[in-house]
């Protein structure tokens, strides 16, 4: 797994596949509260699209995960399954 920078609290990988393409997706939780994810690959050819904001956390929330990256990385596993992803 790549480097975190600064602003990011956790970043995951999922997959996606379908009858035409096998899709690898980037997610990135900022240090401000913010969800993203894009499309990094697709049958393995790597593909550089633009950030896609998924959701903006609560301040609440936020402060329970910015002191724990497994919680926050938890997170992101979460909603990229929530969104039809396998994780890994």
């Amino acid at each position: 797994m790549a480097l975190i920078s600064p602003r990011a609290i956790a970043r995951v990988s999922s997959s996606s596949a379908s009858e035409l393409a096998m899709m690898s997706w980037e997610w990135i939780m900022r240090a401000d509260g913010q969800v993203f994810y894009r499309l990094a690959k697709v049958d393995g050819r790597s593909e550089r699209n633009q950030w896609r904001l998924v959701t903006r956390l609560a301040a609440a929330d936020l402060q329970a995960l910015r002191g724990d990256r497994s919680k926050a990385t938890a997170v992101l596993n979460d909603l990229a399954r929530q969104h039809g992803h396998k994780i890994g």
